[in-house]
């Protein structure tokens, strides 16, 4: 809505200036020949803004004379989408495309309705990549996964600890499909294309802060660590959560992992160190079907041995409920994801005497009351009979 404000104000000031000029001149501007004077952010209140390159998909206005018989106009090799009410003689109001050229001119070109064209120097500026997550950080060398984020353009390379470099499958601009290679190590992964090189706030096989791998870090000791298994897991013991659930059912057994802090450390800690809004929650998880319930994600302090995390509200909960977007049961179909919730995330509380197992968005996660962790999963009223098996690996506490 304010680029709109924005164009509409700087059309008027455009035409209130061109009708004085009309007065004062006699004589056709230029013989009438096209002419481009400078490139500008459309924003009239900043008229010294002059550009000599524009970011993919930014809205410029080109000034000039004689411009209104533009019939098409090309940054680099790209079409640009001309509106007919943005084209004057004084000016064109234009997004850059949001693609990448294939051919590198810095040129901007119109042409006209007479067949004549007009060269100006103009570049489009391309970001770094921007790297954003890793559908599996656990995935297996061989095996194929893929990168979203933005500003991927071919030719790209993507590098891995140790030097080694994926085979890249398959470029979008917001996703990347590779194999990843042997002798990949952990650690962060760099992504490179012709117009920048970025390197992930994730890591590669995460050996950040893992609280627990249900190998050498299991939740022993607590009142329901929950069950495992090592069936296709991706290195070792995984939590299974399983079963079925009726509407509002709240079973322990299968479907509850607690993990207290003080079974492990023997002196009062959270199980981060840092400010919530800089971290997530990360763990690996496949999902073999699952409806109706929520995986609730409940904190408790270091000595918190009397469950009430779990009953209580001692601090913000995270929900995670991935079937709410899908029509039907949910699946990841044999495959492990990486899920990642930001602490921020956390800031649901939950009324257990309500019967219907409402969930409401109003705490905040407290950084001070993370010394206990428990997940459990918990029917909400939509269950009927609900299948659910997930299973979930390598819980950690990293930036993100």
């Amino acid at each position: 809505m304010k680029s709109i404000k924005h164009i509409i104000l700087f059309l008027a000031v455009l035409t209130t200036a061109a009708t004085f000029s009309s007065c004062e001149e006699e004589d056709v501007v230029n013989n009438g020949e096209p002419v481009i004077h400078y490139v500008r952010i459309t924003n009239p209140e900043s008229s010294d803004s002059l550009l000599v390159a524009g970011y993919l998909g930014n809205l410029v206005a080109i000034i000039g004379d004689n411009l209104g018989d533009t019939r098409e106009l090309w940054f680099d090799d790209n079409k640009a989408v001309l509106n007919p009410n943005f084209v004057t003689d004084e000016s064109i109001i234009v997004s850059i495309p949001n693609a990448a050229p294939g051919e590198v001119t810095d040129e901007l070109t119109l042409k006209f309705g007479n067949g004549s064209s007009l060269k100006y120097d103009f570049g489009v500026a391309i970001s770094d990549p921007v790297v954003n997550t890793m559908r599996n950080e656990y995935g297996a060398p061989g095996s194929t996964t893929n990168i979203t984020g933005d500003f991927f353009f071919e030719p790209m390379t993507i590098t891995f600890n140790g030097g080694v470099q994926a085979e890249i499958l398959a470029v979008e601009q917001t996703m990347v499909e590779f194999a990843i290679p042997e002798g990949a190590e952990p650690g962060p992964v760099t992504v490179s294309t012709n117009f920048g090189t970025t390197e992930s706030v994730f890591h590669y096989r995460d050996q950040r802060n893992i609280i627990l791998n249900y190998d050498d870090l299991t939740a022993a000791g607590s009142w329901r660590p929950g069950p495992t298994d090592n069936v296709d897991g991706l290195d070792g013991n995984y939590l299974k959560l399983f079963g079925t659930l009726d509407a509002n059912e709240r079973i322990e057994d299968n479907f509850e992992s607690q993990f207290w802090g003080n079974t492990r450390y023997e002196t009062p800690q959270n199980l981060f160190e840092g400010r919530a809004e800089d971290h997530a929650l990360k763990f690996e998880a496949r999902v073999v079907e699952w409806e109706g319930s929520y995986l609730q994600i409940c904190w408790g302090p270091w000595d918190n041995a009397n469950n009430g995390e779990v009953w209580g509200n001692l601090n913000g909960r995270g929900l995670w409920r991935p079937w709410e977007d899908v029509s039907g049961v949910y699946s990841t179909d044999g495959e492990w994801i990486t899920v990642t919730i930001p602490l921020t995330e956390m800031q649901y509380s939950h009324n257990q005497d309500t019967g219907d197992n409402a969930w409401v968005a109003d705490m905040e996660f407290d950084e001070d009351i993370a010394g206990t962790l428990s997940f459990w999963v918990i029917a909400t009223p939509e269950a009927d009979g609900s299948p659910v098996e997930i299973h979930i690996d390598n819980v950690r506490i990293v930036e993100n």
